[in-house]
């Protein structure tokens, strides 16, 4: 039988939990410096105070908002491991598959990103040295192996394609309405999520 103390322990992690959803979407849709502790805690629906006690500062809201981001991802998704041979082409595809289908469910992580790429900021780097250079050092072991793999691209920069790779899952996520709008396509559906993994990987390994 929970005490009252444990209800209210759960209590607390879970407005946590849900002050940093909140913070990612709107850091994600707005910008750092678009976004006030005060906008987070009204769409929160909490005192704006309850924001500063758990977190503090917004700079420190904002790192924590990236680290929940990045564990959740490595949560979600994990990186095959090579066998005597190297990676299985078959891992690969599966694990471009299911990329794309967290880009799918999490397009805040893709549009976190690219707020902060488009400006050249200490976030940015904090962001890339904690979480984006580790992640992507393994990744290239991936890559290298696909590119070995795939006639034609013997001569492409692994980190090159590194980055064609992320780009061609990430862009329906982050244009979902132009896409919309020009084409009529709702690309958040299961089934265009679906055919969007298809295409990538006939694509990548015609």
């Amino acid at each position: 039988m929970h005490t009252a103390r444990q209800a209210q322990q759960k209590r607390s992690e879970q407005t946590r939990a849900e002050i940093l959803g909140i913070a990612l979407e709107q850091f994600s849709t707005y910008g750092f410096d678009a976004v006030s502790l005060r906008d987070i805690a009204d769409r929160a629906g909490v005192n704006h105070a309850m924001v500063r006690y758990y977190f503090g500062s917004k700079e420190s809201l904002w790192r924590e908002s990236v680290a929940y981001l990045f564990d959740r991802f490595s949560e979600e998704l994990a990186q095959p491991e090579p066998g005597s041979e190297g990676f299985s082409l078959d891992a690969v595809k599966d694990y471009i598959r299911g990329y794309i289908r967290y880009c799918a469910r999490h397009p805040e992580h893709a549009r976190l990103i690219m707020q902060e790429a488009n400006r050249d900021s200490e976030r940015l780097q904090w962001m890339a040295q904690e979480f984006i250079r580790p992640r992507h050092n393994r990744t290239i072991q991936l890559i290298k192996h696909v590119k070995a793999n795939i006639p034609g691209l013997e001569e492409v920069n692994p980190v090159m394609l590194l980055y064609m790779i992320t780009a061609v899952s990430q862009v329906p996520y982050l244009l979902t309405a132009e896409m919309k709008y020009v084409h009529g396509i709702n690309a958040m559906q299961a089934k265009a999520v679906e055919a969007h993994c298809d295409a990538v990987v006939a694509f990548l390994f015609r």
